[in-house]
């Protein structure tokens, strides 16, 4: 009878200490993912960024000469979508840049709340 509580002792044991190292290789697996998707982030509001300034050189010339060319009654119409062009290059900046610090900042602080 000894030999059986030993036994179920020593697997509940066993059971316990494999489930541990099962949640350990998870948390492992999450931070490494959480890096992974991070780099991805950072990299990928870098090239936003870089493609709306390019956007933006080439755009705002063409604004420029076609201001000069449109009718009299045009030009309020041209000033309003440069105006729009301009706000809608300015979200997006804002927002890319949020998503990459706020993908940062939840990591770091979800890392530091889960570790407290």
């Amino acid at each position: 009878m000894a030999d059986v509580t030993k036994t179920v002792k020593d697997a509940a044991y066993v059971t316990v200490g494999l489930g541990v190292l099962a949640v350990q290789k998870a948390q492992v697996a999450r931070r490494d993912l959480t890096r992974q998707v991070e780099t991805q982030l950072t990299q990928t509001g870098e090239q936003v960024r870089g493609l709306s300034k390019k956007v933006e050189e080439r755009v705002q010339p063409v604004l420029a000469q076609l201001d000069e060319y449109v009718p009299t009654q045009a030009k309020d119409l041209v000033r309003q979508a440069r105006t729009a062009a301009e706000g809608l290059q300015s979200q997006l900046r804002t927002v890319t840049v949020r998503r990459t610090n706020g993908a940062k900042n939840g990591s770091k602080n979800g890392s530091k709340t889960k570790a407290a």
